[in-house]
């Protein structure tokens, strides 16, 4: 049976299309006239009619596919075999590219033509698409009439397309799934497309890989995500893939250098040793500094360490910076925000370091979040030229911080204010029906107004959040069409229709949250909760007693650093001074360490050899330069050591977090520092630890 590609295509919307899907979206998504796919569905009807199936066509609502799971499932074997006559230009120039990618020598046009069942000129004009993919990655097509065509470039720059292509067609998770469970070439399932990205790695090798990532996890100084773990296999699965096939990735010894002082590379070590032992392969040390960089490039899961790690203050200062700008351009404090600072400096640090080293950058929401909140997209586009200059945020890493100001703006809003408009055609018993579900299901919803369809003209529309309405409205542009009974595809709709209105109802103006009523609790959770101020209590307690402000004439950092750690080591307060001294000097190399505008800088480890946490100030009795956490030189006279064990718990990490985050987030604490009067800064230091502690209780 011969299926057109775009007939394929819309079988395929309609069968992943968690609810009706409107023929305006399947025209969007295909980039055709709405025209264009009501002359299709034609053909879609006649080959869902030879498996059993039916096309519904929805007035107002959208299309849906009805029928039972088997003859679906009969449909996916059809639709997505490996007998297919036509190919969408796009699984065209997917095919051709990762041809290209992986071919050790040029493929004449021709084969491409035989094999995709076109001209010569169709995969010539494909070409020219491709061209534009590969500049992305700095990657140059050679086309020679008589020589055929090659793609040229560096290694890394290779693997990187390799991979980006593959997590443009399915996502991490699915990619490593169907690996692990060995789907078998020519899987009915999977469309030819996909499975043949799916050849791009050995499913033999993903166990072994894994295997090995797990056994170094644990050596990392933050958690991964579980996309960057599975990122992680499957970067390394091509590189593997690669380095058996002869191809090396080159580095320049310079940087490699500078990445040698990462604790990352250091795992990366053991992770190549561990890798050639398995794989029986002499791997360049280049590649460690590869792996090196996919780690420091990783996403991390939340954890109050993270603020103390490294160059991560840096960080947050870009990150406070950011949430000033937005805040003066919506006339709202985010600040009152608790966790936008974490959340930022969690996100930014590996995008930011993924944004300077040319690296593909992939949000799927990207479309949806511009359409949805476009005002504060704006806001962001200009806080990031703002806060950072010199660097070029793609639209999609834009989309992730959007994400991260609207969750923290939903989270400021609290109470019902939503008033909500429904229109039936005219019985005013649905309507009343509709009313009540409504205010049922949705806690945001104050108030609900029911008129007719014959009573529109008189309304003024901006008088409401929500417009729901039983029946299609012509002239009414935003408003969401549901069945009365509100089946749960239709409740998703007002989600996300309450959502958007909340962000620009919110930037309006900002309530003051409702307390919620307290649950009663397991004896369990009761237990924990108590063991956890237990440790907060400790931590809080061993800083107050480790509390210190020392004097210092000297102007050499190294010897400011010596004297004040040996202090520490009489005091009891640390093993091991010099060993300490080496890491805060070669921990200044990898970012700058002073707080800009304050005269202030931090110097923080967590070390085997420090038995209890401490914070010191080291007053200097005259300024040095120091490197600035935004990458400028800077005078300090007030140096901030933090120290603590490697095995300090959660709620202590919590405690350090929250007194670095101090030197970024309150000019008061720049006063009490810069006083250099002793009384005056324990004054200020421990009364922030109490407060933090009386919050925690």
């Amino acid at each position: 049976m011969y299926i057109s590609a775009r007939e394929r295509k819309v079988i395929q919307l309609l069968l992943e299309a968690r609810q009706d899907i409107t023929v305006k979206e399947v025209a969007d998504l295909l980039d055709v006239s709405t025209r264009t796919v009501h002359r299709d569905l034609k053909g879609v009807e006649s080959i869902l009619s030879k498996h059993g199936l039916k096309l519904q066509k929805k007035s107002g609502s959208g299309l849906a596919i009805l029928g039972n799971r088997e003859d679906e499932d009969a449909l996916k074997s059809s639709i997505y075999g490996h007998d297919l006559l036509d190919y969408t230009p796009e699984e065209r120039q997917v095919l051709i590219l990762s041809r290209l990618l992986e071919a050790k020598e040029p493929v004449k046009l021709l084969t491409f033509a035989n094999e995709l069942g076109v001209t010569v000129a169709t995969i010539s004009h494909d070409l020219d698409k491709i061209e534009d993919v590969l500049k992305d990655f700095q990657l140059y097509l050679l086309r020679k009439r008589g020589y055929g065509v090659e793609v040229q470039g560096e290694e890394a720059n290779i693997r990187e397309a390799i991979r980006f292509i593959i997590m443009q067609r399915m996502d991490e998770h699915d990619f490593l799934r169907l690996l692990r469970d060995n789907v078998q070439t020519g899987s009915p399932m999977l469309d030819s497309v996909s499975d043949h990205l799916l050849g791009l790695v050995n499913k033999e090798k993903i166990s072994l890989i894994e295997q090995t990532v797990d056994t170094i996890r644990e050596q990392l100084a933050y958690p991964l995500a579980d996309s960057a773990y599975i990122g992680l296999v499957i970067h390394l699965a091509l590189a593997i893939e690669r380095l058996q096939q002869g191809e090396f990735i080159q580095m320049e010894e310079e940087y490699l250098s500078e990445l040698k002082v990462a604790r990352e590379f250091e795992a990366a070590e053991k992770l190549i040793e561990k890798l050639e032992q398995k794989f029986d392969l002499d791997i360049p040390e280049a590649e460690t500094g590869y792996i090196t960089m996919h780690l420091m490039g990783a996403k991390v899961r939340y954890n109050e360490d993270f603020v103390l790690e490294e160059s991560s203050l840096s960080v947050a200062f870009k990150a406070k910076q950011m949430i000033e700008f937005v805040s003066s351009s919506i006339q709202i404090n985010l600040y009152e925000s608790k966790q936008l600072l974490n959340d930022l400096v969690i996100h930014l640090k590996p995008s930011l370091y993924r944004i300077q080293q040319g690296m593909d950058i992939s949000n799927p929401l990207k479309d949806q979040i511009e359409e949805d909140y476009p005002e504060l997209f704006a806001v962001l586009e200009k806080a990031v030229q703002h806060v950072f200059p010199l660097l070029k945020f793609p639209k999609e890493e834009t989309a992730f911080l959007v994400m991260h100001f609207a969750s923290a703006l939903l989270n400021m809003e609290g109470g019902k204010w939503v008033r909500a408009l429904v229109v039936c055609s005219s019985g005013i018993g649905t309507a009343k029906i509709l009313s009540a579900k409504l205010q049922s299901q949705f806690q945001e919803i104050e108030e609900v107004d029911h008129q007719s369809l014959f009573d529109l003209k008189e309304l003024d529309f901006n008088d409401y959040d929500l417009i729901v309405s039983t029946i299609p409205l012509e002239k009414v542009e935003d408003y969401v069409l549901v069945n009365p009974m509100l089946p749960t595809a239709d409740v998703h709709r007002i989600q996300h229709r309450i959502r958007k209105a909340k962000i620009v109802e919110t930037m309006k103006r900002v309530d003051q949250p409702v307390p919620g009523k307290m649950e009663d609790e397991t004896l369990q959770a009761i237990q924990d909760s108590v063991k956890s101020v237990q440790r907060y209590a400790t931590v809080v307690s061993q800083i107050l007693n480790t509390l210190y402000v020392y004097e210092c004439s000297s102007q050499d950092k190294k010897e400011i650093l010596d004297r004040t750690c040996e202090r520490l080591e009489n005091e009891g307060a640390l093993k091991g001074w010099e060993s300490i001294t080496k890491y805060l000097l070669d921990r200044e190399k990898v970012g700058g360490l002073g707080v800009p505008d304050t005269g202030l800088a931090l110097y923080h480890t967590r070390q085997d050899h420090i038995p209890v946490p401490s914070f010191t100030v080291i007053i200097l009795d005259h300024s040095i330069a120091i490197k600035g956490m935004d990458g400028e030189s800077m005078n300090s006279n007030v140096i901030i050591l933090m120290l603590a064990p490697k095995d300090i718990s959660k709620e202590g990490l919590e405690v350090l977090s929250f007194l670095s985050s101090l030197l970024i987030e309150d000019p008061e604490s720049t006063k009490a520092f810069q006083s250099k009067d002793e009384h005056v800064i324990k004054n200020y230091v421990s009364n922030q630890i109490h407060q933090f502690f009386k919050e925690k209780l």
